[in-house]
């Protein structure tokens, strides 16, 4: 239980460094978007924007976490490896980042430096830093 309440964590973490950083890109590009232009107005509070972005960002992010945390907690037996104490959930993650993250790096070139730096925050926090929460737990101990 204590992979699944880590998977809930990383996810938040996710959700709340992610709101601002995509809140402040969206809004940096809304001059070359009309969708962006509409749905942000120039006069518009970038504040009220990114409210609504972290909130519906909560939602997603605890979500993929805990589905995360149940496949951390499948695969609990697994061996060390690659700094990380259970090394084919880190693999899962990688590969599952490099999945989602490839063709977004692909066709938005400009960009890919926000794509690279997404991609590398979620493998370090999924793939890395969960695993090492779930261990340090005492969540179910008595």
């Amino acid at each position: 239980m204590a992979e699944v309440f880590a998977g809930f964590v990383c996810g938040y973490l996710v959700a709340l460094v992610g709101a601002p950083l995509l809140g402040i890109t969206l809004a940096r590009r809304r001059a070359d978007s009309p969708l962006l232009a509409r749905l942000m107005p120039e006069g518009s509070p970038l504040a009220a924007f990114v409210v609504v972005l972290h909130g519906g960002l909560v939602v997603a992010c605890t979500g993929v976490g805990l589905v995360m945390g149940m496949a951390l907690w499948v695969m609990r037996g697994a061996g060390p490896g690659a700094g990380s104490p259970n090394a084919a959930f880190t693999l899962l993650v990688a590969a599952l980042v490099l999945a989602g993250a490839a063709p977004a790096f692909a066709l938005l070139s400009r960009y890919r430096a926000q794509v690279l730096a997404a991609a590398l925050a979620v493998l370090l926090l999924f793939g890395w830093l969960m695993p090492h929460m779930a261990g340090w737990s005492k969540f179910g101990s008595s």
